[in-house]
């Protein structure tokens, strides 16, 4: 897959997710295969201010590259300044977030309050490629609501701003992330623009991702919630999607100690305190499928440190 001057080696990519697509999440899933990874929405007014959550959130590493930042704004010249900014800090790409349904973002006329305005998204991609050195993405919904389908007009903008590519999450701003996602506006964003465009939504297996990327003929497939607690998923995709043989299922052993790479990581990246609040987020979705699931997500809650977490690890997943 080509993303401007990228090159990309897995149509499979880790889509971006508030929250969790931190950069020790990040380098799982290059690990485990993804393609491309997508760092997860920060305001532009921060990152422009160079804020220091924001810079530290935009923390990357070589080993998860290329990765793309993403940010959200309604004004082109803070967008500018936080493409610049991104570029800066070594990303291989920049992303414009349309999609975000979360009242804040859209209070602020930011993330899916924009998939209204196609005229407005083409006056932020154009400022953001003219002030960045890097290539400028695009993340779209399938409209404002099911009744006004905006993504074709909305990509077309992107495009004629300077975009390389767009993501299309097949649902709409109203919708959030509930209902089936509509494979057919992904396929209709590709029939439109002559762009990259990976299709997004409702992907939850290795087995949905090949059939999204096939049933709407575009270039990638992000994954999102299906690969919280599944990095293996990328590696799977791409083998069935090729032919090839699957890889095993991970064992109940190889879970636990993913569990655990992906905390120590992230207690290194965040420190203690943090890394300790967000433990429960990063550890439960490994165990999601387990009759012991509650258990365990009481026990995380109580975790106090890394060795309480490795025992409690050690205790269940063997």
């Amino acid at each position: 897959m080509k993303l401007g001057p990228l090159t990309i080696n897995s149509p499979f990519v880790l889509a971006p997710m508030e929250e969790h697509t931190s950069l020790p999440f990040r380098q799982q899933a290059r690990r485990h295969g993804a393609g491309l990874v997508y760092a997860e929405r920060i305001d532009a007014e921060d990152v422009a201010a160079r804020d220091k959550r924001a810079l530290k959130l935009l923390g990357t590493d070589p080993s998860e590259r290329p990765a793309v930042a993403q940010v959200s704004t309604c004004d082109p010249a803070a967008a500018a300044e936080a493409a610049r900014v991104c570029g800066e800090r070594g990303f291989a790409a920049v992303d414009l977030n349309c999609e975000c349904p979360v009242k804040r973002v859209l209070g602020k006329n930011a993330g899916g309050a924009l998939m209204g305005d196609p005229a407005l998204i083409g006056r932020i991609v154009a400022a953001m490629v003219a002030a960045a050195d890097i290539p400028v993405t695009v993340k779209l919904r399938s409209g404002p609501d099911d009744d006004h389908e905006t993504a074709s007009d909305c990509a077309k903008a992107c495009a004629a701003a300077g975009a390389v590519g767009v993501m299309v999450h097949s649902r709409s701003v109203a919708k959030g992330y509930a209902g089936p996602a509509v494979d057919a506006v992904c396929a209709r964003v590709k029939a439109a623009v002559d762009i990259t465009v990976i299709a997004s939504g409702g992907v939850r297996t290795a087995e949905d991702a090949v059939a999204l990327l096939r049933s709407t003929g575009c270039d990638g497939v992000a994954i999102a919630r299906g690969c919280l607690g599944n990095p293996w998923i990328f590696a799977r995709a791409k083998a069935l999607h090729a032919g090839s043989p699957l890889p095993a299922a991970p064992s109940r052993d190889a879970r636990g100690r993913e569990l655990m790479l992906l905390a120590e990581a992230e207690w290194r990246f965040y420190g203690p305190g943090l890394a300790l609040r967000r433990l429960p987020r990063v550890a439960c979705y490994f165990a999601k499928d387990e009759p012991w699931f509650s258990e365990f997500r009481a026990a995380v809650q109580q975790a106090r440190d890394l060795d309480g977490m490795r025992r409690l690890v050690r205790e269940r997943f063997r």
